[in-house]
């Protein structure tokens, strides 16, 4: 049986040991890279965009999600957010912050025509929660009108008062924020009563123009 030249052993070992770091640091920041955090609207619990009836109410919700503990370890320490919309066909009483942000620190709320936002932050406690499905804060919308009304999520004043840990920004970026919608749509017993007046008045037309040829 032929003997293996030592150097050319030790050659390939050096190769392997090179082809496997090449592997592993391809692999590695794949297995370790974490999703950018991002904040999610929630109309009724059912994803950015809801349905409602002429009258009705819907609660829309702000989550933060995929959220760091931060350069401090503490999570997170506050954020901001504005959504405008349709004021023709919605509503809103403004916003009102999650149980996370109340009484731990300061707060804002905006609610002018087409535009309701908020800011807040846990100024007075000692960490702030991080991860996902994080409430921020939550608007009851009211349909006042038939029609469709987007939900566009941005800035509270301008980059920078979004995310927050210690103060530092942690993304000041408008892929930051997911927009929805809500379509405000007839009552289905207003649609019923439409199809009835409709089919009445056609019924009343044909009858009128038998009477005329007969």
């Amino acid at each position: 049986m032929p003997r293996t030249n030592p150097k050319m052993k030790r050659s390939l070992q050096i190769l392997s040991s090179a082809v496997a770091l090449v592997l592993a640091s391809a692999v590695l920041p794949a297995a370790t890279a974490s999703a950018a955090p991002i904040m999610n609207i929630e109309v009724a619990g059912g994803g950015p965009d809801g349905v409602i009836g002429l009258g009705d109410t819907v609660t829309v919700s702000l989550y933060g999600n995929d959220i760091p503990v931060g350069t401090d370890g503490n999570g997170l320490f506050g954020f901001g957010f504005s959504i405008l919309f349709d004021d023709a066909v919605l509503s809103t009483a403004g916003p009102t912050a999650g149980p996370l942000w109340v009484g731990v620190g300061f707060s804002e709320f905006r609610n002018d025509p087409g535009d309701a936002g908020a800011l807040a932050n846990r100024f007075f406690a000692p960490s702030g929660p991080s991860g996902n499905d994080i409430l921020l804060a939550s608007l009851d919308f009211t349909g006042d009108a038939i029609g469709l009304s987007n939900l566009t999520v941005g800035y509270y004043t301008g980059p920078g008062d979004n995310i927050l840990f210690d103060s530092t920004v942690l993304d000041s970026s408008l892929s930051f924020f997911q927009s929805g919608s809500i379509n405000v749509v007839p009552e289905p017993q207003t649609g019923l009563l439409l199809g009835m007046g409709l089919a009445f008045l056609a019924v009343r037309r044909r009858n009128q123009l038998s009477r005329r040829n007969s």
